[in-house]
């Protein structure tokens, strides 16, 4: 049993991670960013969450299934919106590079692959076979959380921390290094990309719920769900074969939706093994 009445190193890295935004947006404040007060705001509340809920001891609440939900797994539900802040804060210090991840695509390439992909095969099933890969991403890093919890507790907590540094990395990558992808900067005649159907009706709507002209460089979902499948191979080897199913549509998927170049892609893979060395790295410090 894990013992609430402490920060945990989940707590720890979002705390982290949520002040030294904070100094991007003050420099970005300087730099006339437009209404930062919600975000100030914003920051004020998640840390006062934290200090709060991780000081509770009563232990008829933390023994309750719905607080040890909320305690052990509120950092998913800030994921969306976290994201979408580094669509406010990518130009601060940089304006977009895709004039030159596009270029060098065709370079490499000698075409677009994420515009040729699609036109290529825009047949009714295979689109949304694409669609449904392209969601599984949601499912296969939530799904796994939750599941290694129910194994074993402090699995769970541990894998939490693990996933949510891992996105926290690509996330200041992507301030750092602004790439908005395909789908945000060649022209809605180039991209030409319809489809219909169950998947593609969720992608599309979790989109316009959640979606922002960032994070193209590297794929986070190529990122994180690699180092999904290799947590889920150590912590609960059961749904390997599951999640390494899901990831042979997803990680396509990513350039078929045109989402992201194909460098995307390939910088996903690369960059996923040395994120996961350091997300341990970072655990084991706010571990001790």
């Amino acid at each position: 049993m894990v013992k609430n009445n402490r920060l945990l190193p989940v707590d720890k890295v979002l705390i982290i991670y949520t002040l030294f935004t904070g100094l991007i947006l003050i420099i970005g404040s300087v730099k006339e960013l437009n209404n930062p007060l919600p975000h100030f705001l914003a920051r004020i509340v998640v840390i006062t969450f934290i200090l709060f809920i991780s000081q509770i001891k009563n232990e008829k609440v933390t023994s309750n299934l719905f607080f040890k939900l909320v305690r052990y797994f509120y950092p998913l539900a800030l994921l969306a919106s976290i994201y979408k802040e580094t669509g406010y804060l990518n130009n601060v210090f940089f304006d977009f590079f895709d004039p030159f991840f596009a270029d060098l695509e065709f370079k490499i390439f000698h075409f677009q692959p994420s515009l040729v992909f699609s036109h290529s095969f825009s047949w009714q099933w295979f689109s949304e076979l694409m669609y449904m890969g392209y969601f599984s991403f949601y499912l296969i890093v939530f799904g796994l959380v939750f599941l290694v919890y129910l194994k074993n507790e402090k699995d769970g907590i541990k894998v939490m921390a693990l996933i949510m540094i891992s996105f926290f990395t690509y996330y200041l990558v992507f301030i750092f290094l602004p790439v908005k992808g395909p789908q945000f900067y060649f022209s809605p005649e180039e991209l030409n990309l319809s489809g219909q159907g169950f998947f593609y009706g969720l992608v599309r709507l979790a989109q316009e719920v959640g979606e922002t002209q960032t994070g193209a460089f590297p794929s986070s979902h190529v990122g994180v769900s690699f180092i999904s499948l290799v947590l889920s191979y150590r912590y609960a080897h059961k749904v390997f074969p599951l999640i390494l199913f899901l990831c042979m549509f997803l990680w396509p998927a990513t350039v078929y939706i045109q989402a992201h170049y194909l460098i995307d892609v390939i910088a996903g893979f690369i960059t996923a093994p040395f994120v996961l060395e350091f997300s341990y790295f970072v655990e084991r410090k706010l571990s001790a």
